[in-house]
């Protein structure tokens, strides 16, 4: 730190006395004796002063020992806080610039809780969060360059066993070839190791921040943990959002080598005139990068083998109950399940709500979003949730904790939704698939299908697909890139399909609305079921239907929740 290594006593100096100091004073700014201490401690000017360690105070950041503790325009004491400038005020700077602000409070009231504010706790579980997501990046890339090298021999290999199916005209060939192979190699190698440079680069500044918060936690007065703690806010923003954007790094992808030998090779006396060439493979990155509200169950795991056969899968009810509501009559479309196991509903018959409840069908709160009539919700984290809503041509935006609407965003025919790595997913009736951006509002349309005409149109996806229905008795498997994988349709057990999951193998859950039942869909989207199911209600007029941790929850119209155990 910037402190010397030996700090005298403010005091005593004064005095013309040089005495090594043990404690320091931050609002002083000065260090005291052992003996100053005392006088120091009872003085009615200074005995409420937060006085540390001079070993204390050597372990903070340089950064947060140089936080003023009086304003410098005035030489004041700091009194107040002004959150919209962000700033520390004095008496005269309140009635010099802030006389019109509003939020402001005293800072003696704020930095007694400063240290225990959830702040830190956020901070800490940031940090925490990209230091996972770098270790795995680093680890998956190392991986992908151990598969490279494999690949690389294959191709080796390949080249030279139809090499010696071929006469001496073929050395000249080879030699460009294996350059070519060699070259794209180093190409691939280099931006892995580019993005390795770069994350090692980071870990160090994370352990830097971590040290540094750590200090400042443990360390600094209570003043210094408030204003500390906002100043390493903005380092661990800035590389909060490095890793959210590392996807970009052409270093991240999911890169591979491939020898594609040219099937006319032994017409190459007359007819060839390379031996082949050298393919970059490029796929999405099975990581995915989460931090903070981000992080759902499913974030920092690659996504599993996709290989279970849906003749293998049973379900059993575990628990059935009616949703517990003020009012009776609900028309429940719309079903999503928080990161800690509540259960959110959109019910648009009364009053236009959202009711959450806990595991046990408990209630645990109603959210009013009248005059809008709620179709389908989805969680974005554990107390943000999106709706769309019929009629409205509108998806907004609710805090479920203080049960507002704070955000409303404009689109098409909007019906069923969900939430992607943040990106919300949507059915817009008559055009096909789009993707929101809450932070921008931006849509751009992912899937066009003007064939999705349904009124009962629902959305759900996993790794890299996208599935929905509303398209008569259809189900649809699309990439987030548009690209068609699959198309399901046999309607002597699929019609009139809604709701729809998927677990984590890749295999469909669709509500078959007319057929009062649920129909299973193999994950190459070639074979389906119906999934025998035991429940005092028939699955008959439903539409929420939710996979969650190896449960599956089917909410009917009528309000009863049936959870099943999938096995």
């Amino acid at each position: 730190m910037a402190a010397s290594d030996v700090i005298l006593c403010g005091i005593c100096v004064a005095q013309h006395v040089s005495q090594v100091a043990d404690y320091w004073c931050p609002e002083c700014d000065e260090g005291l004796c052992s003996s100053c201490k005392n006088y120091h401690g009872v003085s009615k000017a200074s005995r409420q002063h937060g006085i540390i360690s001079i070993d204390h105070y050597k372990k903070l950041p340089a950064e947060i020992c140089k936080i003023e503790q009086n304003c410098t325009e005035h030489d004041k004491k700091f009194q107040i806080f002004c959150p919209g400038h962000d700033k520390l005020c004095c008496i005269i700077c309140i009635f010099e610039k802030h006389k019109e602000c509003t939020g402001m409070f005293i800072i003696d009231e704020a930095i007694k809780s400063s240290r225990s504010s959830t702040l830190f706790g956020s901070l800490e579980e940031s940090l925490k969060d990209i230091q996972e997501n770098i270790e795995r990046v680093v680890k998956d890339r190392k991986a992908n360059l151990a598969d490279i090298k494999q690949q690389h021999f294959k191709s080796l290999n390949d080249i030279k066993e139809t090499r010696q199916k071929l006469n001496s005209r073929l050395d000249e060939l080879e030699k460009n070839i294996i350059d070519d192979l060699n070259s794209t190699e180093a190409q691939l190698k280099l931006k892995i190791e580019t993005l390795l440079n770069k994350l090692s680069t980071k870990m160090k500044t994370i352990e830097l921040l971590k040290i540094n918060l750590m200090s400042v936690k443990q360390h600094g007065s209570d003043l210094q943990a408030f204003i500390g703690s906002k100043m390493l806010e903005k380092d661990v923003t800035k590389e909060v959002n490095y890793v959210r954007n590392i996807s970009e790094d052409d270093g991240f992808s999911q890169l591979g080598l491939k020898c594609q030998i040219d099937d006319k090779i032994t017409d190459i006396l007359s007819k060839i005139i390379a031996f082949g060439s050298i393919v970059i493979e490029k796929s999405q990155s099975s990581i995915v990068i989460g931090v903070g509200q981000e992080k759902q169950a499913q974030i920092f795991t690659a996504v599993p083998p996709r290989s279970r056969s849906i003749d293998d899968i049973t379900a059993s009810l575990i628990g059935e109950f009616e949703v517990q509501t003020r009012k009776r009559n609900s028309s429940i479309t719309g079903l999503s399940v928080f990161p800690d196991g509540r259960i959110i509903f959109s019910d648009w018959r009364n009053d236009n709500r959202l009711i959450i409840v806990h595991s046990d069908g408990n209630l645990d709160t109603e959210i009013s979003v009248s005059p809008l009539q709620p179709f389908d919700v989805t969680c974005i984290d554990d107390k943000t949730v999106a709706v769309t809503t019929l009629y409205n041509n509108t998806i907004v935006i609710v805090d479920t904790e203080n049960k507002q609407v704070t955000n409303k965003i404009k689109t098409g025919t909007s019906r069923g939704i969900t939430n992607r790595q943040g990106q919300l997913l949507y059915c817009e009736v008559g055009k096909g698939i789009a993707a929101l951006n809450v932070a921008n509002n931006k849509v751009i349309a992912t899937v066009e299908d003007n064939t999705l005409v349904n009124f009962w149109s629902y959305i759900t996806t996993s790794g890299e697909n996208i599935y929905y229905t509303g398209c008569g008795s259809t189900v649809k498997c699309y990439s987030v890139r548009g690209e068609k994988r699959w198309e399901y349709k046999d309607q002597s057990i699929l019609s009139d399909p809604t709701g729809i999951a998927v677990d984590q193998h890749g295999i469909v859950y669709v509500i078959s609305n007319r057929d009062k039942c649920v129909v299973l869909i193999s994950a190459d989207g070639k074979n389906g079921r119906t999934l025998p199911i035991t429940a005092k209600d028939e699955v008959h007029y439903a539409y929420g239907i939710y996979f969650h941790i190896n449960k599956l929850y089917v909410v009917l119209n009528s309000g009863v929740l049936l959870k099943f155990d999938i096995a």
